[in-house]
């Protein structure tokens, strides 16, 4: 009984470095594993990492933080957060690319007064000619708007 408790013990500790991640690193703990672009062998290899942004204005670096997400779109808001406890200043125009693109970066966005040229996440995806003539995706299904109703 004492081997499982101890081992109950270890578990909890590990939940608790984990926190809110999916993953964490024995070697550094606040890094989470993520697919790199420079995996060789093509294999999908995850290793532990942080998820970099820099805001940048005439070339010059304006803002960075360093994130345990391994996707941007979550990371906007408290980067603009940190930008702005840094400098008491918010960007007028915002240039990202599609791994910025959610409904929430938008409304964040357009609530906070920045011009936004952000492509939504599915943007590339759509402009595939399978995805076009799959019949049994939502997106390609005919709107009725005087019966409210899909064909």
């Amino acid at each position: 009984m004492e081997k499982h408790q101890e081992k109950l013990l270890e578990y909890e500790e590990k939940l608790d470095i984990l926190g809110d991640c999916n993953s964490f690193s024995k070697t550094d703990p606040s890094a989470t594993f993520m697919r790199m672009k420079e995996d060789a062998m093509n294999n999908g290899q995850t290793k532990p990492g942080y998820n970099l942004q820099i805001g940048t204005e005439d070339q010059f670096i304006t803002n960075f933080g360093l994130y345990p997400n391994p996707g941007e779109t979550t990371t906007l808001h408290s980067f603009l957060t940190l930008g702005y406890a840094r400098f008491e200043k918010l960007p007028k125009v915002l240039c990202a690319d599609s791994g910025y693109g959610s409904e929430q970066n938008y409304e964040l966005s357009e609530f906070l007064g920045i011009e936004a040229y952000v492509k939504y996440n599915w943007f590339h995806k759509e402009q595939k000619r399978a995805l076009k003539k799959n019949a049994f995706l939502q997106e390609n299904f005919y709107y009725n708007e005087q019966e409210d109703y899909y064909v």
